[in-house]
């Protein structure tokens, strides 16, 4: 079915898209389903909502069960009382599976929600198919890790203004974040970061902080990483392929930090093409 230019929002254009709510330790979990056959779980980032993988299912709900979910303090999930890190996500994302009754699946996860991902497989080798990690750099220094921290905290520190100056700048970021992309696939992630700013955490500092070197050492499974080239987030990701035994690595490359907006139709040609080996 062709696209109406009117359907920016994804979440609830896609008619084949169910959405509904569980109740974790974290409070309620908004999650959704489409298609039918192995399943994909998708993780999203820091910041973002399921909306980040809404693009996929035109190409993707024809040969998998695909399902999505907004991490707690994101999207229509629940604020959780306290600040949650990649444990208590990752227990999220374990409370949705069992609620569905999913023995094994694969995952995706983009940014953040790689990190996520590749803890759940760390955890529960035996509940996962195959992982595929999207935006996730190689193992940093101490001294790049502080100055990642430090630029993203500066980022964050802006304030709204009278004039509205600070939401102009962040549009300008997002602008450069998807070089060459439409106007309307600009708005989706800008949008959700906008809102999540009126949540209680910024996931980006919990998330980042986690230890991902044993997880990503214990990888068995076969592993897709998946990098925009012009993901200013991303560094080193090669250096993962002398780390995971089972790993490929595949370049957008003309993708910046939000693939999964307006680079879908790529994005899931690469994910069929390595889920279906």
């Amino acid at each position: 079915m062709k696209r109406k230019s009117t359907d920016l929002y994804r979440s609830t254009a896609e008619k084949s898209v169910r959405r509904a709510y569980v109740d974790t330790q974290l409070g309620q979990l908004h999650y959704s389903t489409a298609g039918e056959g192995p399943t994909l779980l998708c993780i999203h980032q820091s910041s973002s909502s399921m909306e980040e993988y809404m693009a996929l299912v035109p190409f993707l709900a024809d040969q998998y069960h695909l399902v999505f979910f907004d991490l707690p303090g994101h999207g229509l999930s629940s604020d959780p009382i306290n600040e949650p890190g990649v444990e208590e996500f990752t227990n999220t994302a374990l409370a949705l599976v069992d609620h569905l009754g999913i023995d094994k699946c694969s995952i995706l996860g983009h940014h953040g929600g790689a990190l996520i991902s590749m803890n759940f497989a760390y955890r529960y080798p035996e509940r996962t198919e195959k992982v595929i990690l999207s935006g996730t750099s190689g193992i940093k220094n101490e001294l790049e890790k502080k100055s990642f921290s430090q630029n993203l905290a500066d980022r964050k520190k802006v304030g709204l203004d009278i004039n509205g100056e600070s939401l102009l700048l962040a549009w300008q970021r997002y602008v450069a974040y998807m070089p060459g992309a439409a106007l309307t696939d600009v708005l989706r992630p800008f949008l959700n970061s906008v809102m999540t700013r009126m949540r209680p955490f910024d996931a980006h500092h919990s998330v980042l902080k986690w230890d991902r070197e044993p997880a990503l050492r214990s990888l068995q499974m076969p592993t897709l990483l998946v990098q925009g080239m012009q993901d200013e987030f991303v560094s080193h990701q090669e250096n993962l392929l002398k780390i995971i035994p089972n790993a490929e690595r595949a370049v957008i490359h003309n993708g910046g930090a939000f693939l999964f907006y307006d680079k879908a139709k790529e994005c899931a040609e690469l994910i069929d093409a390595f889920l279906s080996k």
